[in-house]
């Protein structure tokens, strides 16, 4: 199968590539502002500022656009296409997605971002949340609109030989006239890495679509995902990298595949995919009848029309498959089996366990999730009237979900079936200069989940400049995860259910409740500076979190993270600084770990050559401060909390030149400048140090016919 797909891709890409021909695209350049245009057959727009909603087939539009939908309503939001000419190396690297991120070194591999606040929240089937930056949801697909065939293609790589790092993606999009669009993306990840038994092979793809129809309106996704981990569960000594010199160490020679890991010969295999798709039906005549003369009437499309309501129906389909195989013949020294409950005694009312023997065979476990998601919605739309100033929306959903585990005996499984009925309301304003504002809520009648947020942005004057703030808070009652009640692997096994005095059942986690309030605030823009300020504070009750052994564990208090942070960008004439700073505080590290102070700093020259040809020329660096670094525990896909030693205070420099000439992006940089300098103590999580220092390459080139 998978040589049919890369046949059809390739025979596309050739075909587009033929017929390329050259021309100014001024996509590229597109600055977004509020526009009251509501034509789709226009030559040229300003879109929307980006993050408004905007649901509506009569928009004037450049050559390509582009946007993302909202999941459960199919809500679009107008957003900038990836053609950024600045910073185009960041873009490529795993620390560009945060201030601060920690991974196990390779490009593909499971990941977790440092900054409290960025983290998604967790999903139904906790073993795909470490690949968050890998997965595609509907939510973050972008669909397009060219009124040309269009295809971009990109490829990085670092290193060589048995270290090489490769990435490649392409995209290609067509429309069959003004409403529909059909596109395809791809995206190949194979790194082998630069420590022993450390390597991940990536193969993602999708197949989408978009009518954009006067009253109907459709998008549909067909998404694949293919993971392949190999796993070595970090180093066993961090020395080899902090101080590689010692003489306690045996057998280095200066090459990191020769570092001892923790394991060898094992890898976690995810397979998945999305079937998705959202219909939205304007209710409403949007037909107006006129005198041509004095005598004759005929009809025409109102000016400015907006439909009283829409008709909002909804299906995702998602399954997920994760396996995981180890023949490595020293796993029965790295794992200890977990007890199973027998019990409960009743003269003392403890638990009673039994210990379960050492397994010896080869692990070779298997678990899955399936979801059927299916929702239907009302929408009263803001402005179909001149007085009614907000717009209302009602939705029911129904999920069906299903999840298989296997047993403590080989060949034995267990299938659980769940079921949850949401209802819930939105409550926006979209539109206006100086107040929006979006609340919604959500409950679920089958289980105690609950969903409350707010957010509000407003515009403010300042010394003759407006500057705009934004208000958001959030409450969550959540309820935990099958796989987080439930696990079972030949060495680690738990069973949680409603009752302790359950037999071989251990009472199920509580729910955990989570309470945010933040803003942002976005000071005026000067001719040598921009500014912006953002934070907040969230208390957690009952948080889940995997413990120094590696298992699950819930604080049964709450805990409080409170963030501050300073997006500040200056620049004079070529020089320009641009810097972000994270200050974040945690009431208990031994549940949330967090660097105190995390930065990234970027120095750069810009300028053009010739008037054609961008140059960036420049320095950057992650840094955070020392903390109780996470390690990553393969067997069950989490990250854990260590208490062992902490890790910081060292930069991940990198030095590059970013080219840009019209429809070309290209990068080189050398990676981990400082690696062997300071303290070297450049780890990104517990046990995984950062890649040694390699030079790396990019390219991106756009093709519109």
């Amino acid at each position: 199968m998978k040589k049919y797909i890369i046949t059809v891709f390739l025979f596309f890409t050739v075909y587009l590539c033929a017929s390329a021909q050259d021309g100014h695209n001024h996509a590229h350049d597109l600055q977004l502002h509020n526009n009251p245009s509501d034509s789709v057959h226009a030559d040229s727009i300003k879109l929307p500022q980006q993050g408004i909603l905007i649901d509506t087939a009569k928009m004037q539009v450049p050559n390509i656009y582009a946007w993302k939908i909202t999941e459960r309503l199919g809500e679009r939001t107008f957003v900038p296409r990836d053609t950024l000419t600045r910073n185009f190396h960041q873009n490529m690297l795993v620390d560009g997605r945060s201030v601060a991120m920690g991974y196990l070194g390779n490009i593909g591999s499971p990941a977790q971002s440092k900054i409290f606040f960025e983290r998604p929240d967790k999903s139904r089937f906790i073993f795909l949340d470490p690949m968050y930056l890998w997965r595609k949801n509907p939510e973050d697909h972008y669909f397009l609109n060219t009124k040309v065939p269009y295809s971009n293609v990109k490829y990085q790589s670092g290193g060589g030989g048995q270290n090489a790092e490769n990435r490649f993606q392409s995209e290609l999009s067509i429309n069959a006239g003004k409403k529909l669009n059909v596109g395809f993306d791809f995206d190949y990840i194979y790194s082998r890495g630069f420590y022993n038994s450390l390597s991940n092979k990536q193969v993602s793809y999708d197949f989408y679509t978009s009518y954009i129809g006067d009253k109907y309106k459709m998008h549909a996704l067909a998404y694949n995902n293919n993971y392949t981990n190999i796993e070595n569960g970090g180093i066993t000594d961090p020395t080899y990298i902090t101080n590689p010199n010692s003489t306690s160490l045996s057998s280095y020679n200066g090459d990191p595949k020769n570092i001892p890991v923790r394991m060898t010969d094992t890898r976690n295999k995810m397979r998945g995919r999305h079937l998705y798709v959202t219909n939205r039906y304007d209710l409403g005549n949007d037909m107006e009848q006129y005198m041509v003369n004095d005598t004759t009437t005929a009809w025409r499309k109102k000016e400015n029309y907006v439909p009283l309501a829409s008709a909002i129906l909804t299906t995702h389909y998602n399954d997920q498959r994760r396996n995981i195989a180890s023949s490595y013949s020293r796993q029965n020294e790295l794992y200890q089996p977990t007890p199973s409950l027998l019990g409960v005694d009743p003269n003392t009312g403890e638990n009673v366990y039994v210990e379960i023997p050492k397994y010896s065979g080869n692990l070779n476990d298997y678990m899955s999730f399936y979801s059927l998601k299916n929702t239907l919605a009302l929408a009263m739309n803001e402005g179909f009237k001149p007085w009614v100033k907000f717009g209302l929306t009602a939705f029911v959903e129904y999920d069906m979900r299903k999840y298989y585990i296997p047993g403590e005996l080989e060949g034995l499984g267990e299938t659980v079936g769940e079921n949850s009925l949401i209802i819930g309301g939105v409550l926006s304003k979209e539109k206006g200069k100086y107040l929006r504002y979006k609340a919604s809520a959500e409950k679920d009648l089958l289980r105690n989940d609950f969903k409350a947020t707010g957010e509000i942005v407003t515009r403010i004057s300042l010394l003759g400049k407006e500057l705009s703030v934004k208000a958001n808070a959030y409450i969550k009652n959540i309820t935990p995860s099958f796989f987080e009640n439930n696990f079972s692997t030949k060495y680690w096994n738990w069973r949680r259910g409603t009752d302790s005095q359950y037999m071989g059942w251990e009472k199920k986690f509580s729910d955990t409740r989570r309470v945010f309030v933040g803003g942002e605030i976005n000071l005026p823009e000067l001719s040598f500076s921009k500014t912006r300020i953002s934070g907040g504070v969230e208390n957690i009750q009952n948080y889940i979190y995997y413990g120094t052994d590696m298992l699950p564990a819930q604080e049964s208090g709450s805990v409080q993270v409170i963030s501050l942070r300073l997006d500040q960008d200056l620049h004079y004439g070529i020089f320009h600084w641009d810097n972000q700073i994270v200050y974040q505080v945690t009431s208990d590290d031994k549940v949330i770990p967090l660097p105190d102070l995390s930065i990234y700093t970027n120095i750069y020259l810009e300028t053009k050559i010739a008037k054609v040809l961008t140059v960036q020329l420049g320095a950057d660096a992650h840094f955070h401060t020392e903390y109780y670094m996470p390690g990553y525990e393969p067997l069950n896909m989490q990250f854990f909390n260590q208490r062992e030693r902490k890790f910081g205070n060292f930069p991940i420099a990198t030095a590059y030149v970013n080219l840009h000439l019209k429809y070309t992006r290209f990068f080189i940089m050398m990676y981990n400048v400082a690696d062997g300098m300071g303290n070297s103590e450049s780890f990104s999580l517990y046990g995984y140090p950062v890649n040694p220092r390699v030079l790396k390459l990019g390219i991106s080139w756009q093709f519109n016919n």
